[in-house]
């Protein structure tokens, strides 16, 4: 019997119990009238960073070219100051995208497309991948307004259950999922370096076989056509 369901079996004899998602954490968005335009988008680093669903690769934030918001824009709304040990939820457009905050770099919160968990009660790593779950993607579609646009509201968003182990099942699943993440992102990295090589391989080959001599146009200095010349490639 695995660790897991030992703890399982000895923590929930009775099953694991259920919890709105609302129960758990506050759930907080960008008020409509503390939008931003572009007049309060200012130089990289010169503000503070505004989250959005690019900032979401691969279920992991990705704070390279992130667009940043004045100080002043910032402070308007402290109730989406975003804190590390937050999870971040798409709520329009690519609906579901989520990803838990880690290495926070300075200081950020969100733009209106989406949401963000705080002041949360149970393992904010196994909330995240929680969120992640197929099961609950499902749920999330069934309250996603049909449109142009899809979205989902805070309400439907709080509404939704969640299984809520106690902390030890928790952390000993958040344990299991992060080695399973840590080898997936060791493999990708390795696939883009191989990528990467392979690409280099075949833009050097590419440049090598269409390089010719100058005299491989089929025509000599006399203006005869040298039959060794033209079968030259790539220098040879």
């Amino acid at each position: 019997m695995s660790k897991l369901q030992e703890l399982i079996n000895h923590h929930c004899p009775n099953g694991v119990p259920y919890k709105q998602l609302g129960q758990i954490c506050e759930i907080k968005g960008r008020i409509g009238f503390r939008g931003y335009t572009r007049k309060d988008i200012v130089p990289n680093n010169e503000g503070a960073i505004s989250l959005s669903p690019s900032n979401i690769v691969n279920e992991v934030i990705d704070y390279n070219n992130s667009t940043y918001i004045s100080w002043d824009k910032y402070y308007e709304s402290p109730e989406i100051m975003i804190e590390e040990g937050d999870v971040v939820f798409t709520k329009t457009a690519s609906v579901g995208k989520c990803a838990l905050i880690k290495n926070l770099p300075c200081k950020a919160t969100i733009n209106p497309q989406l949401v963000v968990l705080k002041n949360i009660q149970v393992n904010p790593s196994y909330l995240n991948y929680i969120l992640q779950d197929t099961r609950f993607q499902s749920e999330v579609k069934k309250f996603t307004g049909i449109g142009s646009v899809p979205n989902i509201s805070q309400s439907a968003l709080s509404e939704i259950s969640i299984p809520v182990p106690p902390i030890e099942v928790q952390e000993e699943i958040v344990k299991i999922l992060d080695r399973f993440a840590d080898y997936a992102a060791e493999l990708q990295a390795e696939l883009q370096a191989e990528l990467q090589a392979r690409k280099e391989q075949y833009e050097y080959y590419r440049n090598l076989l269409l390089t010719f001599n100058p005299s491989a146009c089929g025509c000599g200095t006399d203006g005869e056509q040298k039959m060794d010349d033209v079968t030259t490639w790539g220098g040879a």
